[in-house]
């Protein structure tokens, strides 16, 4: 099991892109993060 709580991302330019997400991927669950296309959807600081 993977658990994410109150998760949370603001840019340095103040854009707020997720706010308290809370959510649990399930062993032999699936998980897919979508977006546009240059959206940045993994970054890691």
């Amino acid at each position: 099991m993977i658990e994410f709580r109150n998760v949370n991302k603001v840019y340095s330019t103040g854009t707020e892109a997720v706010h308290n997400a809370n959510f649990i991927i399930e062993k032999g669950e699936f998980a897919f993060l979508v977006g546009s296309s240059g959206s940045r959807k993994i970054h890691f600081n």
